[in-house]
């Protein structure tokens, strides 16, 4: 059914929204008065899915996007943990493939050290696969609960997870969240276990692909390539994640922490990988070589595979090299290494007749081009600061800009706030302001929104923030921020009164993320500003009258516009009941 117009501001709006996204006004048949239905009972519904021969007993745990339950298999007399998709989140068909690939991800997999998935499900509005229940606790508690372990028992623990990710990768998967998390031990065996390939990625090219530029992961365990969204993440980058996880188990810390996630992505970026024996002396120093190799910045100087790593860490250990460790030493020896690989030996020189002389042409724009590469064992230096040139009798001196400039265009409803090293600069809604960066050097740039106050002049509604980072910027960099650009859908109600009473908001009322503005929408108020809130397929916006009458939107999820967020409610005499 095609779109029809607004019947107040003749906005098109779609056949499905029961409200004009501009002006808030009614336009289904829904009655905004109606009770929206509290957030549903997830065990509840777990159990009718199942049916009688599985009993729900207990939430083990829950994240962002789902929740997991102990469930016990009365037939087979076993217990099993149950994952599900949270119902109240305003699912988009690319998430339900996710998770979909996820299950048939971990269904491929084989492996004492990875947990198998007996089956998958869809009832009761739910999503879900069932695992096996490992009694035991995860190596972040472990690592909470003792601090740093001894060599011997993380290398215990590491070797087995290591060939369990050469099983994944020799099936096209890799993990992408490696984490102590993501790692059980299971309590009567102290068997570890790699869990949750929620994001795993085929490389072979079937099935899932992320788009570059979007991010998944953990910050304090992410590689540089996998930060930067890049498209061709591979099997290095869980190396990368597991050289992460190693140095935590030996020092007690990760690598490199920070106030927020776009600090610690900087100094992946960044900063030199640090040594393991400079925090514990006892750390053998083959060892910590291991793991600065682990945390090279780019995948061609880290282990090239799961097995060359473990053949490593067996070696090494058989071996107990000594001798000074640094991450400079490990960078001399890499550069060394590759050095060798492209300078030619003496033999292959003499053997190799001397390269004709390249023939140069300077155009009219004062180009310089050549006709024939450079000689084998050289290489342009990309750093190339100043040209002289000389054509129609003038010289001059030309150079190659530093500098680069990011473009940052706000599609948000409210202003946000940029910050990109020491420079700091407020974006209008709907504006776009130009930051000049350093060209070459990894870029990490912050946004934070500014909120609006509410009548007390606290800032209203939820805190967001991103971030951009690249590792070589260059040119004109466009950066756009939009209700996509945060980590879970967000919307912003903005709130037309047409009565003659102040109102009081309360957003997603009625269900179990209910929360109150903090803000009064007085009269006559035309598109007022409420701040952003979480966005689930049934969030709702309640006003209240000082008189105690209440009226209700309901069911926003489908009515939000995509790209800022926003939806217009439009509050009337005729939704208050007497």
């Amino acid at each position: 059914m095609a779109d029809a117009p607004c019947p107040t501001c003749q906005t098109p709006v779609p056949a499905a929204a029961l409200y004009c996204p501009n002006c808030g006004s009614r336009t289904g048949t829904g009655d905004s008065r109606l009770e929206v239905a509290p957030a549903p009972d997830v065990q509840v519904q777990l159990a009718l899915a199942l049916g009688p021969k599985y009993e729900v007993r207990r939430l083990l745990g829950e994240g962002g996007f789902a929740q997991v339950y102990e469930v016990f298999d009365t037939d087979l007399q076993r217990a099993l943990a149950v994952k599900v998709l949270k119902p109240d989140i305003a699912w988009s068909a690319g998430m339900l493939d996710r998770f979909r690939q996820e299950c048939r991800s971990i269904a491929r997999l084989s492996h004492p050290n990875i947990l198998s998935i007996h089956f998958v499900g869809e009832g009761q509005g739910l999503v879900y696969y069932a695992m096996p229940f490992v009694e035991g606790e995860a190596l972040a508690s472990l690592l909470r609960r003792s601090g740093a372990l001894t060599p011997d028992r993380a290398l215990a623990i590491l070797r087995p997870l290591l060939d369990a990710l050469s099983h994944a990768h020799g099936q096209g998967l890799i993990h992408r969240d490696i984490k102590p998390d993501n790692i059980m031990l299971e309590a009567s065996s102290g068997r570890p276990l790699l869990v949750d390939f929620g994001i795993a990625k085929r490389l072979d090219g079937e099935g899932h692909r992320t788009q570059t530029g979007f991010v998944v992961g953990t910050p304090q365990y992410m590689s540089p390539e996998q930060a930067l969204g890049q498209g061709d993440v591979d099997a290095r980058s869980d190396l990368y994640a597991v050289g992460a996880v190693l140095y935590q188990m030996v020092t007690g810390a990760p690598p490199f922490e920070g106030d927020t996630s776009q600090e610690i992505v900087g100094k992946h970026l960044s900063e030199p990988a640090p040594v393991a024996t400079a925090v514990n002396a006892r750390i053998p120093q083959w060892l910590s070589d291991v793991i600065v190799r682990c945390l090279a910045k780019r995948p061609a100087e880290r282990y090239q595979s799961a097995a060359m790593l473990l053949e490593a860490l067996t070696t090494g250990r058989e071996s107990g090299a000594q001798g000074a460790v640094s991450a400079e030493r490990v960078a001399r020896k890499l550069k060394s290494e590759e050095a060798t690989a492209i300078m030619p030996s003496a033999e292959q020189r003499r053997a190799t007749p001397p390269p004709a002389r390249a023939s140069r042409t300077v155009t009219g724009a004062g180009a310089v081009t050549a006709s024939s590469p450079p000689p084998p064992g050289r290489r342009l230096w990309p750093g190339l600061l100043l040209l002289f040139l000389v054509g129609g009798g003038i010289g001059g001196w030309y150079y190659v800009s530093r500098s680069a400039t990011l473009v940052v265009e706000n599609r948000l409803a409210e202003p946000i706030r940029i910050t990109v090293g020491a420079q700091t600069q407020e974006v209008p809604a709907g504006g776009a302001v130009e930051l000049k960066v350093k060209a070459g050097s990894p870029l990490v740039a912050q946004w934070f929104l500014v909120r609006p106050p509410g009548t007390t002049g606290q800032p209203l509604g939820t805190e967001l923030q991103g971030s951009v980072t690249r590792a070589s910027p260059k040119g004109r960099l466009l950066y756009t921020v939009d209700a996509a650009d945060t980590e879970r859908p967000m919307f912003a109600p903005l709130v037309t009164n047409t009565t003659t009473e102040p109102l009081e908001l309360t957003i997603n009322a009625g269900t179990v993320n209910a929360q109150p503005c903090g803000c009064t929408v007085p009269s006559g108020a035309v598109r007022a500003h409420i701040g952003y809130y979480p966005l689930y397929l049934n969030s709702s916006v309640e006003a209240r009258a000082p008189s105690g009458r209440t009226a209700r939107f309901r069911d926003l999820g489908a009515n939000v516009d995509r790209a800022n967020g926003t939806v217009g409610l439009r509050f009337e005499p005729k939704d208050f009941p007497p």
